[in-house]
């Protein structure tokens, strides 16, 4: 290790918070970064740092793509933690950074987990000191974003219910006090309207200076798409939600094709009543806005209360979302082109005909 220790910046995200945009910009810009005494570290892991989750009882509440390729085994994922540490620590010495800066969204629900101890110990050990970075999105939004991911892998939607984020952020408190540092996700809120501008300015004291504006990264599909694709997925793969199949991935990428090839594209639109519950039954963001000062502008704070009704019955995209049923029709004869003559009976379930 360097004689002085960096300083840590940990983005934590929030998942569905433009995470993927930010890591995807600071591995592109790790030389750069690291003139100006940044060090963002080699990851080959989508350009992110996963591995800052694996000592947090990774047996039981292990990320998907992490369990698929290390196995449920806490003394496995305990390995290629410490291994992949070590390696952290090689690079700062050969670096001599003044900042380090990783990121991972699988961090925010699970500082609380057991395990924790082993992180704490090695930050405190490689670090002098640590910022916590979260970045917080309105609960509709949070939700609508979170189905359109989900469903690519999974024909069972998130509950529909207030966010309870409080006790997560609180945790993070606690083992970081006066140490943790909650932004709004919001284009009007952002500085720039760019949320790598503003991570930029406001943890790093650096100014963007390549072409701002935020990088998709999770391509979006339509409401009509995702309600076809949940549609195939009970037909074609029951009961395999989350797991790595090929076949499902193939037909995905063909679905999204045909989706962007129609006319009246649009991002998802939750339907008022579901948007209107998930936010105003968020009783947390009252606490966000007095603590933090978090603001959402679409929202009337004065309608924000308990509900005795916490969670909502949604099966189908077409439960939670607007769906335009011509649409929908459309996507058929495109499918039928692409050669996937198998899309003819999900649409036909999707529009409720068979």
């Amino acid at each position: 290790m360097t004689s002085l220790k960096p300083k840590l910046v940990l983005h934590v995200g929030m998942p569905k918070t433009g995470s993927s945009a930010l890591q995807k910009w600071f591995a592109t810009s790790r030389a750069n970064l690291l003139k100006q005494g940044v060090l963002y570290p080699q990851s080959n892991k989508n350009k992110s740092h996963p591995f800052l989750s694996l000592p947090l009882d990774f047996e039981a509440d292990g990320q998907r793509l992490l369990l698929d390729e290390i196995g449920r085994s806490q003394i496995k994922a305990d390995q290629v933690f410490e291994k992949t540490w070590a390696a952290l620590e090689a690079e700062i010495r050969a670096t001599s950074p003044e900042t380090v800066v990783m990121s991972t969204e699988y961090l925010f629900m699970r500082i609380g987990n057991k395990g924790r101890e082993k992180l704490l110990r090695a930050i405190d050990r490689t670090f002098s000191e640590t910022k916590i970075a979260i970045y917080v999105r309105q609960p509709s939004k949070f939700y609508a974003s979170h189905v359109q991911q989900r469903i690519k892998h999974s024909a069972t939607l998130p509950t529909v219910r207030p966010v309870s984020w409080r006790g997560k952020i609180e945790a993070w408190e606690a083992t970081f006090p006066g140490n943790v540092s909650i932004r709004t996700y919001d284009k009007s809120a952002l500085i720039a309207g760019d949320i790598i501008a503003d991570f930029l300015t406001s943890y790093l004291g650096l100014t963007r200076h390549d072409t701002a504006g935020e990088t998709t990264v999770n391509e979006s599909m339509s409401a009509e798409a995702a309600q076809v694709l949940q549609i195939l997925q009970l037909d074609r793969f029951p009961g395999q939600d989350d797991v790595v199949i090929p076949e499902r991935n193939r037909l995905r990428k063909k679905l999204l094709e045909a989706d962007r090839k129609l006319s009246g594209f649009t991002r998802p639109k939750l339907l008022a009543e579901i948007a209107d519950h998930i936010d105003y039954a968020s009783t947390d963001l009252l606490w966000l806005r007095d603590k933090y000062g978090i603001l959402f502008d679409d929202l009337d704070y004065a309608r924000i209360s308990y509900r005795t009704v916490g969670e909502l019955s949604a099966e189908r995209i077409s439960d939670v979302f607007e769906i335009n049923a011509e649409r929908l029709c459309a996507l058929e004869p495109v499918m039928v082109e692409a050669g996937e003559m198998t899309w003819l009976k999900a649409c036909a379930k999707a529009l409720g005909l068979s």
